[in-house]
């Protein structure tokens, strides 16, 4: 009996909690009822703590119901915001790469460039080396026939002692000339660069060293 006594007491002390009442209020409320004030002290204490099991429940109940009511909405707005970062994701990837083949495409556009005017200024100095060794040939050609032309006088003259000493003086400076141009050979091509001037004085010593081999062969 007193049990049950004491649960009512505690269904009221609930009410009176959840109704807001104050403290003071539920314990005047327990005197008038004849419980003694430790006890109903005891008693607020249990039906508070009843009284916040009971909320926190409810409370739990109310969060799970919701979360079960928004979980549709909740995992719609997931997906569109995670759909729309992958699509910008995606377009923003899309322009670095575009980016990234334009520069590719200049870089190799302007090294094609580079390249072809290389080829061309290439092929104008060897053009301009041939053309100034043809000339120092056609000079070599005109000096060979006028030696040619003097000698064959020189012959018609008797003068024959004499042929024979420049004909000595030109296989000597013939073999100088030779013996130059090889050195020239050897130490322009073992340098790190040969210019068009230097291949051209080579050329020009290798056809005066055989000018004068052959001028000194025909007198």
């Amino acid at each position: 009996m007193a049990e049950k006594s004491e649960a009512s007491i505690i269904e009221i002390i609930q009410k009176m909690v959840r109704d807001g009442e104050s403290e003071e209020k539920i314990i005047q409320s327990l005197k008038t009822l004849g419980v003694a004030p430790d006890k109903a002290k005891r008693l607020l204490l249990l039906g508070q703590a009843d009284t916040f099991a009971l909320l926190r429940s409810e409370i739990t109940k109310i969060v799970k119901q919701s979360i079960e009511e928004q979980r549709g909405q909740t995992e719609r707005i997931i997906g569109e915001e995670a759909k729309k970062a992958a699509d910008e994701n995606r377009e923003r990837l899309t322009k670095a790469v575009i980016a990234d083949l334009r520069q590719y495409e200049k870089d190799v556009t302007g090294q094609s460039k580079t390249f072809e005017e290389q080829i061309n200024e290439t092929v104008h100095r060897v053009t301009d080396l041939s053309e100034r060794v043809r000339v120092k040939l056609n000079e070599l050609g005109e000096a060979v026939r006028t030696v040619q032309l003097d000698m064959d006088e020189l012959k018609l003259k008797g003068v024959g002692s004499r042929n024979r000493y420049i004909s000595l003086l030109l296989i000597v400076l013939g073999i100088a000339f030779a013996v130059g141009d090889i050195y020239l050979l050897f130490t322009t091509f073992g340098a790190a660069t040969t210019s068009i001037d230097s291949i051209i004085i080579m050329v020009i010593m290798a056809m005066i060293a055989v000018t004068m081999l052959f001028v000194a062969t025909v007198i």
